[in-house]
């Protein structure tokens, strides 16, 4: 499913990774250029009513939200829980490739071809990061993917949302290290720092 090493805070246990990442497999058709013979792809109306949704909110009268529902396990299925698997289904729906490599924070900063500059600019960045609702985040979010080509690591990104989400609902980690916004200027910076360094000094 993924090479990468990422540290989730949410989807922490296998079930729940497999169930979120087999959801969007049959929701973007990947499952079919899979060609492994597992679940078959969700009908063709799915991803559209997902990507028409405006808000995390629209997202939860959609069929897709449903299924992502009725696939993720129990302890997941907290009412509190409900507006960010809306989120996540609304800025899944937007992606059509795995990125197996990286977690979305350091695609964002990884760079535009030769150019020295990110995929997702600070500004872009810092303003992701000041979000103040699940809505205004669903909207950024889904611009960012669309920067990134629209190929993304889909777990890291779906675990990111449930953090945040989290996070701003009063229960951030006890451990500084581990916030989302701690973890995302790491992986950001970082990936910045990979070549706008190795440009210093050339």
């Amino acid at each position: 499913m993924s090479r990468s090493n990422i540290n989730y805070q949410v989807l922490r246990e296998a079930e729940a990774r497999s169930s979120v990442y087999q959801w969007w497999q049959r929701v973007s058709r990947a499952v079919e250029a899979d060609g492994e013979g597992g679940l078959p792809a969700f009908s063709t109306a799915v991803r559209p009513a997902l990507r028409r949704a405006k808000t995390p909110d629209d997202a939860l009268l959609t069929e897709g939200f449903r299924l992502l529902w009725f696939a993720v396990p129990d302890n997941l299925k907290a009412p509190r829980n409900m507006p960010a698997l809306g989120c996540v289904a609304a800025v899944l729906a937007e992606v059509r490739e795995m990125d197996q490599q990286k977690s979305f924070a350091a695609a964002m900063g990884s760079q535009v071809e030769k150019t020295g500059k990110p995929r997702v600019s600070e500004l872009r960045f810092q303003q992701l990061q000041q979000s103040h609702d699940l809505e205004e985040l669903q909207r950024r979010l889904r611009r960012a993917v669309a920067l990134l080509g629209k190929k993304v690591h889909v777990l890291s990104l779906a675990d990111n949302i449930m953090q945040w989400h989290r996070e701003k609902s009063g229960h951030p980690d006890y451990r500084p290290d581990r916030r989302l916004p701690v973890r995302w200027a790491t992986d950001y910076f970082t990936e910045l720092a990979s070549y706008q360094k190795a440009a210093a000094t050339n």
